[in-house]
């Protein structure tokens, strides 16, 4: 279904009437505002667009690369921008698909843009156990034909090794590809620990064991948390990726392959990503009817801003290592 554009000129009105407002929602059958930031016009007052950051649903901006610079401001307030009306299409389907997560995203991303580290992660956490109770993941839970079943590793899934001043970390549960798992979370933890309380320690190399440094995390354990505050408390307490930001400039990523969701969100937060140049980044949480919840909202935000993070996120779509090098979510490619 292709969507109505709202011309840049009838943003004004449209944001100061309450009942056309409240057609844009996860609730309505418009769950996403799409405009027309190329218009050759005069840009009507920035004050009177400031509700579009306040939508409860995504607001896309077009603006090709020919566009008059009238909508910079506007498409500045937008939560993605895209080049074409078609370029939209792939977004306003996967919004279409999962209202709600769309929603909630970009609202933990306009929020995430200003805040702290602190309350970034505080804003995620909350948001993805809001996620967890809801019925577009409870629909994903509900569509597979079993519930996975756990599988023992018969390895620990972190290995610590230090090399004269350097902690080298490998993610290794690669018969799984590297899934990012309870344990894993818990074997990660105490490798960031022990670097957090010893000073001679240089630097911490995280790596990926096997065909890939991280898959993402373990769907296996998906829909298992039945006490979703109970969930979030760990998430406050056994915070990998509070713990990579805390020691960023001691911490480098090298990264292979795949990395999807928490396999980039979490060295998203190390002062150094080196790629390999066959790696992928994916962010493709909106799928399950969830957000990033290992701390990318915050994270990618920083490193590539709302705007492509929320692209990512919406889209599902993979870059691969120039793209990413080419935003900022890595730093080199090896």
């Amino acid at each position: 279904m292709d969507a109505a554009v709202v011309a840049l000129g009838e943003l004004p009105s449209l944001l100061a009437d309450p009942a056309r407002r409240e057609r844009f929602s996860s609730l309505a059958e418009q769950p996403f505002l799409l405009f027309d930031a190329g218009e050759d016009r005069a840009l009507p007052e920035t004050s009177t667009l400031a509700g579009l950051a306040e939508l409860p649903c995504p607001v896309i901006a077009i603006r090709g690369a020919d566009a008059a610079p009238a909508g910079a401001a506007a498409a500045a307030l937008a939560d993605v921008v895209v080049a074409s009306a078609r370029e939209a299409q792939s977004l306003i389907r996967s919004i279409r698909a999962h209202p709600r997560a769309a929603m909630v995203l970009v609202q933990v991303l306009r929020h995430n843009a200003r805040a702290t580290l602190a309350d970034g992660l505080l804003a995620e956490s909350l948001a993805f156990a809001t996620l967890q109770g809801g019925a577009e993941f409870r629909a994903f839970l509900a569509g597979r034909a079993t519930a996975p079943a756990l599988a023992l590793d018969r390895e620990p899934p972190v290995l610590l090794a230090r090399e004269g001043d350097v902690l080298e970390i490998t993610l290794n549960r690669p018969q799984a590809r590297n899934a990012f798992s309870t344990a894993m979370r818990d074997g990660l933890v105490s490798g960031l620990q022990l670097l957090a309380a010893d000073p001679s320690l240089r630097l911490a190399r995280i790596r990926g064991a096997g065909a890939c440094f991280c898959s993402g995390g373990d769907l296996e354990e998906f829909g298992l948390a039945e006490d979703l505050t109970a969930a979030h408390a760990i998430r406050s307490t056994r915070n990998a990726g509070r713990l990579i930001a805390d020691l960023a400039p001691r911490i480098e990523c090298r990264v292979h392959r795949a990395c999807i969701g928490s396999g980039i969100e979490l060295p998203a937060f190390a002062g150094r990503i080196v790629a390999s140049a066959d790696t992928l980044f994916q962010l493709p949480e909106i799928t399950l009817g969830l957000i990033p919840g290992a701390g990318g909202t915050v994270s990618i935000t920083r490193r590539i801003g709302r705007q492509r993070t929320a692209w990512l996120a919406l889209s599902a779509r993979r870059i691969d290592a120039p793209t990413a090098l080419a935003w900022g979510l890595i730093d080199a490619i090896d």
